[in-house]
């Protein structure tokens, strides 16, 4: 048996009251820094934030993006530690003989921040509801689990419909928040999630909530590794404009953002503080085409479409340099990169234009992009202007209800970015399987793939043929899928020299651990 044991030690600032939402909890406020001395100044992250979360229940938001604000409320069931799982509410794990299913064993003691026991059944009952409620963003990423099922009190088995050897990663970070049993025991309750105080087993509870405005959360005295968290207290506030973020930090009314393009510099030319590393944390926007939708039902309109985006012209334009042209959905120092398909559709308008021709559009095309409100103007007005030189007349539709129509797989053509996926599994499944939350042409998948990704889930992560696996399948689904990737670049974040930089981050996930302020 393949056993894994580890035992580490235990701004929309303003908002109308009468429209407001103002959920209190009933923590007190910190008395205690850093050191954990009496009477010190409390350690305080006022995080500036350009949107407020789409979502605050995990099972629902599609985004890994996400994570970094849910990682703070909601602890995984692993996390990672070296680019590999590691414990979180999971002390170890351990495989079946012919890895058709894998027996976790919780941390023992523990509770959500609602004092709920976070067990075997509070573990069995997440996954039974990221696998049957209607708008779960989680179906696609479980597809390959059969059933759950609560052997004991901190043992749960995840039962496999074919061998796969990637849960372990598949349940760090991302797709293992376990959201609270008593707080999702109906449907009601679970949909309140994002109106109402979330409640997690992670490191910090909320005790404010404005939709809207403003999140305020305090260091959860429960957590399993509260010892290692000398964050007092978190600020999250919405709605803060990007161009007034510096001077934010600046003044000090925030002390830590993300920033982009020509933020970037701003904070560099400021004396601010940065913290990127675009091997654990990086984001690539893209383009979708859903090929259940005219014209796309064509695949050489889809591939001309690939030909007419200039990768290098939104690294220079939109991200002004601090970035990287990539052909693919993962930066290039990725594991599960694949230097053939950088060659496979290079920037040729040419190409593109005869394609349109022999699609029947040598007049023109005229097309709708539904652009997600989260990637700004720039990204969508550059795809405009490009696939303009082919003749294709592109309408920008700036819908705030863009998730509905994206997530039901019913919009043609889209923009949206994502920070990838903890599993490599997930990582491609998420993109070109049936259900995955980002195949926008769902259920359209191909035999290949299938072949594919079933070969891979059956390989060990420690098999020698492992990566070459991983990159193989990421070929076949991207050349017969529905992305055209645009660019990649580092998540960024600018915070003041008074917080700590031993951020020890993993795919998606803001770590905070060991982090102080003001030491």
């Amino acid at each position: 048996m393949n056993r894994t044991v580890a035992r580490p030690a235990r701004a929309l600032i303003a908002a109308v009251a009468a429209a407001a939402l103002l959920l209190t909890g009933c923590a007190s406020a910190p008395s205690s820094g850093a050191d954990g001395s009496g009477g010190s100044e409390p350690a305080v992250i006022k995080w500036a934030a350009s949107l407020p979360q789409g979502n605050w229940d995990p099972v629902v938001t599609g985004a890994t993006g996400a994570s970094l604000q849910l990682g703070t409320i909601y602890e995984p069931l692993l996390t990672e530690k070296d680019g590999k799982p590691a414990p979180g509410l999971v002390e170890s794990w351990e495989y079946n003989d012919d890895g058709t299913a894998v027996t976790f064993t919780l941390k023992e003691g523990l509770t959500f921040h609602d004092g709920s026991p976070v067990d075997a059944e509070a573990a069995a009952f997440y996954f039974t509801r990221a696998k049957t409620q209607e708008n779960s963003a989680l179906l696609g990423s479980y597809s390959n689990i059969d059933t759950v099922t609560a052997d004991s009190e901190l043992d749960f088995t995840v039962h496999l419909k074919s061998v796969d050897y990637q849960v372990p990663y598949l349940l760090s970070i991302r797709a293992g928040f376990l959201t609270s049993q008593k707080a999702t025991e109906t449907e009601e309750d679970a949909a309140a999630l994002n109106s109402r105080l979330p409640i997690g087993a992670g490191p910090f509870k909320v005790v404010e909530y404005v939709p809207e405005s403003h999140i305020y959360l305090e260091k959860f005295d429960g957590y399993w590794n509260a010892e290692n968290i000398h964050i007092d207290r978190i600020e999250i506030s919405f709605g803060v404009d990007a161009s007034s973020v510096v001077s934010g930090i600046q003044t000090g009314v925030y002390n830590f953002s993300v920033v982009a393009g020509a933020q970037i510099q701003e904070a560099r030319d400021a004396g601010l503080d940065l913290v990127s590393d675009i091997s654990t944390n990086w984001g690539v926007q893209f383009l979708n085409v859903n090929r259940k939708v005219e014209p796309f039902t064509d695949e050489r309109v889809v591939e001309a479409f690939r030909y007419a985006i200039d990768q290098q012209a939104f690294v220079d334009s939109v991200l002004l340099g601090e970035g990287e042209v990539t052909h693919q959905i993962v930066p290039s120092e990725h594991a599960a990169f694949n230097e053939d398909i950088e060659s496979a559709f290079e920037f040729d308008p040419e190409k593109a234009k005869e394609l349109l021709a022999e699609a029947g559009y040598a007049d023109g095309l005229e097309v709708t992009l539904s652009p997600s409100p989260y990637q700004g103007s720039a990204y969508p007005e550059l795809v405009q202007a490009q696939l303009a030189d082919v003749g294709v007349t592109v309408t920008i539709d700036n819908d705030p209800n863009w998730a509905a129509g994206y997530f039901a797989k019913e919009t043609a053509f889209s923009l949206y970015g994502w920070v990838g996926r903890n599993s490599p599994t997930q990582l491609l499944t998420e993109h070109f399987d049936v259900d995955g939350v980002l195949n926008l042409s769902s259920p359209y998948t191909t035999e290949e793939f299938q072949a594919a990704i079933a070969e891979l889930r059956a390989t060990p992560i420690d098999d020698p043929a492992f990566l070459d696996r991983v990159r193989a399948a990421n070929e076949i689904g991207f050349l017969d899928g529905s992305v055209i990737p645009l660019a990649a670049s580092a998540t960024t974040w600018v915070k003041t020299s008074d917080i700590s930089s031993n951020f020890q981050n993993g795919q998606g996930w803001l770590n905070w651990t060991g982090v102080t302020v003001g030491d």
